[in-house]
């Protein structure tokens, strides 16, 4: 290493080499302090500063009692056509494996039951899902009501958890066409829950979509919150200036 420059700082730009490079893919596990040290052949202190200079510029993020991984870059999605929030992953030409967490039928949660226009006596599909890309890098956490007349069991539908990696396709098999939707995006705290399912460090926001999807009536006919990771996500938008 150059003596002119700080040893963390030749540190960082080694291991930032090895990240953009593909040796560390986005996702992957670190080696230790005490690794990285014996390796490189400096001190403990000088691993700690070179790795708290890539925290602080989003290359890796830290979990407590797990280790240092590879930051995953943000994936930018646009809002001019209407796809499951798994489908979006796999428009960009990602590899997208979703786990099903929870699967029951349920009365229709209150403030839910008013978005859907239903009682909160209506019977729905309650679902929640985990996206994951590249090395098991978990993507989204998504919490799904869905109004329809399901004729399976729930431990029918449980037995099958890969009808539900697109929900639209699962929604337009059981003869409902999707038409419309409308969503909502804000930024939050991440809750304890977050950082242990979406694998985030302290400190990280979230950004909550919440989205209400209607058929070619106009009748809504499901509602979904997605959680993401604040730096996995990016939305883009195309504006068009009209004549005054």
């Amino acid at each position: 290493m150059k003596e002119s420059t700080p040893l963390y700082h030749q540190l960082k730009s080694e291991l930032l080499a090895a990240i953009q490079s593909g040796h560390w893919p986005e996702g992957a596990l670190l080696p230790s302090e005490h690794e990285l040290s014996a390796h490189f052949q400096v001190s403990r202190t000088t691993v700690r500063l070179a790795i708290g200079d890539l925290v602080s510029a989003g290359y890796v993020v830290r979990q407590q009692g797990k280790g240092t991984f590879v930051a995953t870059r943000s994936r930018s999605y646009s809002a001019s056509r209407l796809y499951g929030f798994a489908e979006e992953l796999h428009q960009q030409g990602q590899e997208v494996n979703v786990e099903l967490d929870h699967l029951e039928v349920c009365a229709c949660p209150p403030l839910i039951a008013e978005k859907l226009h239903v009682t909160s006596s209506t019977q729905v599909l309650s679902l929640t899902r985990t996206a994951y890309v590249d090395n098991r890098v978990p993507m989204f956490v998504e919490r799904s009501y869905i109004i329809a007349p399901f004729h399976a069991s729930v431990a029918e539908l449980a037995a099958h958890p890969e009808e539900f990696d697109h929900i639209y396709d699962f929604l337009e098999r059981s003869g409902i066409r999707i038409a419309l939707g409308s969503q909502y995006i804000r930024a939050e705290a991440a809750t304890p829950q977050d950082i242990q399912s979406l694998a985030m460090s302290e400190n990280q926001p979230v950004l909550v979509i919440t989205r209400i999807t209607q058929d070619e009536s106009g009748s809504p006919v499901e509602y979904s919150q997605v959680r993401y990771p604040a730096d996995r996500y990016q939305y883009e938008v195309r504006l068009r200036r009209e004549e005054m």
